[in-house]
């Protein structure tokens, strides 16, 4: 398979392993899988799938979308441990 390909194919499993790990509440696991993310992501080309033939651009499209799905579908999990550690934070402050 092509490199752009493999590379999304990996951008696409590491973001599918972070909403199971979110899903699962394992935060620590989250947060690995995000830096290897992060760092995958930040080692692509801008212009990776430019030079790809039309139907290897449509299944790179899809994976892109599919990345993009697994990230709209983390976001609420986010929200909520958020607003559980902001709780968990006040509740530890000080009294003035």
């Amino acid at each position: 398979m092509i490199y752009q390909l493999l590379a999304l194919e990996e951008l696409l499993a590491l973001s599918e392993s972070m909403l199971s790990a979110a899903g699962a509440e394992d935060w620590e696991t989250l947060a690995s899988l995000e830096a290897a993310r992060r760092a995958l992501t930040e080692s692509l080309p801008a212009g990776l799938t430019a030079d790809l033939p039309a139907g290897l651009q449509a299944r790179a499209r899809v994976l892109i979308e599919n990345c993009l799905r697994c990230d709209k579908n983390l976001r609420p999990l986010l929200d909520t441990r958020m607003s559980e550690l902001q709780v968990v934070l006040r509740a530890a402050q000080p009294a003035i």
